[in-house]
């Protein structure tokens, strides 16, 4: 008997066909879920390579600071920076930073006056030392030139200059301004973070010569005589920090084994040559004190630049002190302003600036006419 070709499958053969079709879809399906994982892990892969990429760059760019190939900023990098070229500036302006005016002058002009006339930096706020001071009979009995003032005196001032404890704060002053080191000094010694307080390393001319925005509208300034004392402060202030009084000073000048005074004013100045600019002041210096004269520090072809590392770290060693001393360094000059100047210099060559401290009545409490503080020429 012939049999005919019967399309019909027995039912062992069926069920493998069925079993085969299932497997083939598992493996199917197997196969799409590993087509999607890779996939997925693909693209964590470059996310995870881009993410070490752009930290790598980050921590670059912040150990080098101030890269001149990229013109992005990131105001995290200041940190590490307290001189700051005018370029420098010019890349974080209008990233975070406040811009300072601290220009202050002995005499011949007026900073305030020039401030609130124009031009300043586009945005910069004007610190005002004989302003935000202690004043009165009560707070400077002696009548002592911009006093460090009392901590609700400087809060209630950095709100109105509508500064918080969390700005980076960009110092400068006018040409030909040889005092604006007092302002970066005064804000660190209330209370701002140092790592947050920074000095620019020009003037405003320099600023505008290097294409940076300048506002020319004249404006008013408030006077910390406006202000309500009694209203609690946003801005959190210190009493102020490393600055010592004429009773320690003292103490220093007497004990000649401790602590170590350092005199900025000129060496004429220093040794009594010549007459002091307030009248009637005694002429000499402190017995034991050393003379490192601040114009020394400054680069002579502009004034608003502090000199290179090197050449500061040479002048201040020349002189005799050792950067690195463990005692405290009390830094003078004639009324507190100029001697900033040696304490920003010494920061910026590595000094602790927790041992560095400021005379804050300075020759102009020293030098009284009627005192009895030790003097020699």
């Amino acid at each position: 008997t012939t049999k005919s070709f019967d399309n019909s499958s027995p039912p062992l053969i069926a069920a493998m066909e069925d079993r085969g079709v299932t497997y083939f879809r598992f493996i199917f399906m197997l196969a799409s879920l590993y087509i999607v994982h890779s996939a997925f892990d693909s693209s964590r892969l470059v996310l995870r390579s881009s993410s070490r990429f752009l930290k790598s760059r980050t921590i670059s760019n912040s150990r080098r600071l101030f890269s001149m190939s990229t013109d992005k900023m990131d105001t995290s990098n200041l940190e590490s920076e307290l001189l700051i070229e005018i370029e420098d500036c010019l890349k974080v302006f209008g990233k975070g930073p406040v811009f300072i005016d601290g220009s202050w002058f002995l005499k011949g002009r007026n900073a305030r006056e020039e401030y609130e006339q124009g031009p300043r930096i586009e945005g910069a706020r004007f610190f005002d030392i004989d302003d935000i001071a202690s004043k009165g009979e009560l707070l400077n009995p002696k009548g002592l030139p911009h006093m460090m003032p009392p901590k609700k005196i400087f809060a209630a001032a950095m709100d109105a200059l509508s500064i918080t404890n969390n700005d980076h704060l960009i110092v400068y002053g006018s040409q030909g301004c040889l005092f604006p080191h007092r302002t970066w000094y005064q804000l660190r010694a209330m209370g701002h973070p140092a790592e947050l307080v920074h000095f620019m390393q020009g003037s405003i001319e320099d600023w505008k010569a290097a294409g940076g925005q300048i506002d020319e509208t004249p404006t008013k300034l408030f006077r910390v005589d406006e202000l309500d004392l009694e209203k609690e402060p946003k801005y959190v202030a210190t009493d102020a920090q490393n600055v010592v009084d004429m009773e320690e000073v003292k103490q220093i000048v007497t004990s000649q084994d401790g602590d170590i005074m350092v005199d900025v004013r000129a060496a004429d100045r220093f040794k009594g040559l010549v007459e002091e600019p307030r009248p009637n002041m005694r002429l000499g210096h402190m017995p034991g004190a050393l003379n490192i004269p601040f114009t020394d520090l400054l680069d002579p072809d502009n004034i608003s630049k502090f000199k290179s590392k090197e050449d500061m770290m040479k002048i201040i060693s020349d002189a005799g002190l050792d950067i690195n001393t463990s005692k405290r360094v009390v830094c003078s000059c004639g009324s507190g302003a100029s001697a900033c100047a040696l304490a920003l210099a010494l920061d910026a060559c590595g000094r602790d600036p927790s041992g560095t401290f400021i005379y804050d009545g300075s020759w102009s409490e020293w030098g009284m006419p009627d005192g009895d503080t030790p003097i020699v020429k």
